[in-house]
């Protein structure tokens, strides 16, 4: 896509290394191959915070009841007058919730280890991975619930499993 926008470019002004300026010019030719300056305390505090994320975003999906004792507290809920289905529904939502948080916290993993490494790779397959996560465990979900909008979230699935591919078919150009 950089690519098709850079021909176009250059058909209409001519090789694109003339418009811009000389600090610029290397960054047109890019690739994921391509190392840049690493930045090692950038990368391991991103991996540190990426770790805690991930882990907070498994709690959600795997282990986290559908209430929680402050939930009751903040809410003032008679948990004997809720309705099962109610906390079923909540036992749908949280992983839910947990897998964007831990699609985010793959994608953070990404950008660390790209600040570690210089390697833009880590940016390609760290992205591709985290919406992965994040929209498969959305559009699971609303089959479970059966929701009404399921034609919309699967589209938003369908895009990212699209981007997905695209970024790690295109990782190595």
């Amino acid at each position: 896509m950089i690519e098709a926008s850079l021909a176009g470019l250059t058909a209409t002004f001519g090789p694109i290394k003339n418009i811009l300026p000389m600090n610029k010019r290397q960054d047109v030719a890019m690739h994921t191959s391509q190392t840049v300056k690493k930045d090692r305390l950038s990368g391991v505090v991103t991996i540190v915070l990426s770790v805690f994320t991930l882990g907070t975003g498994l709690y959600f999906m795997v282990l986290r009841p559908p209430l929680l004792p402050e939930d009751i507290r903040f809410s003032g809920i008679d948990t004997s007058t809720l309705p099962p289905a109610f906390l079923d529904w909540l036992g749908v939502v949280f992983p839910t919730w947990g897998g964007f948080i831990t699609g985010f916290g793959i994608v953070l993993l990404g950008i660390g280890l790209y600040l570690l490494s210089g390697r833009i790779l880590w940016l390609y397959l760290g992205t591709a991975a985290g919406i992965l996560v994040a929209f498969g465990r959305f559009v699971y979900s609303n089959i479970v619930i059966s929701s009404d909008f399921l034609w919309f979230i699967t589209g938003l699935f369908a895009l990212a499993l699209g981007l997905a591919l695209i970024l790690v078919l295109r990782r190595g150009r």
